[in-house]
């Protein structure tokens, strides 16, 4: 335990008058005592010489075990004093080692999800720039209007793409709300493509349309449940 939990503990003890001061000192540092000083105590025994420095009584507490008794007159405190300071040490100790595993767990739930939504992003804009060039090629062959209204979807996509990646920087939250509003988008997206696909004659790209698609999407799922595996085993093993 430091020296500012042991203080506080000896600030708890009476405070002696002035008059129990005059003509004593500190028989520890055989100083004399300050009148208006609040750095002084006087332990429970009340003994002739039971005043010391809060400064010293620490030192002399910090020496060794089974320190707590007057210096003085010997007589144990009747605050087991020793007994505090291991519980305080222990509680301290229990509470940094908490902290520890909870930041550690923080930054691993911060590090799962930040490469989540990288990868989600990497392979969510390549499908949609494949699925622009793809559906271009479509609507020189089709007249479609449904094909226009793909089109400009997916260029919002690849822009929704980029303003997430800035937008969500090593904020949880901000990351799974923002991994939320694009696979709702891009669900919504893929919808409005089977719509289209089913009005059109079917041909060679727009299977590879379709396949597209459903790779890129599989691939994004797949690299999202092993990142979360490999995290839940971390966690597991920190707890």
């Amino acid at each position: 335990m430091n020296n500012n939990h042991l203080i506080t503990i000896l600030q708890n003890f009476q405070k002696p008058e002035a008059s129990f001061l005059q003509d004593k000192e500190c028989l520890i540092c055989l100083e004399s005592f300050d009148l208006e000083s609040n750095k002084i105590v006087k332990l429970p025994c009340g003994c002739s010489n039971s005043v010391y420095h809060i400064v010293c009584i620490v030192q002399l507490l910090r020496s060794g075990e089974n320190k707590n008794f007057c210096p003085h007159c010997k007589t144990n405190y009747e605050i087991p004093l020793q007994q505090q300071i291991e519980f305080i040490d222990q509680h301290v100790v229990s509470y940094r080692v908490i902290n520890t595993q909870i930041e550690e767990t923080q930054n691993l739930q911060i590090k799962k999800f930040s490469q989540i939504l990288l990868f989600h992003i990497l392979t969510n804009s390549i499908m949609n720039i494949n699925n622009i060039i793809i559906a271009r090629i479509c609507a020189e062959y089709n007249g479609w209007r449904e094909l226009q209204v793909l089109l400009l979807f997916y260029f919002c996509k690849l822009f929704f793409n980029y303003f997430i990646l800035i937008y969500s920087k090593n904020n949880i939250n901000k990351i799974e709300d923002c991994l939320f509003y694009s696979y709702t988008f891009q669900t919504i997206l893929f919808c409005f493509l089977i719509y289209t696909l089913t009005k059109m004659k079917s041909d060679t790209n727009s299977t590879i349309l379709l396949l597209n698609n459903i790779l890129f999407c599989s691939v994004d799922l797949a690299i999202r449940i092993f990142i979360e595996h490999k995290t839940n085993r971390s966690v597991n093993v920190i707890e």
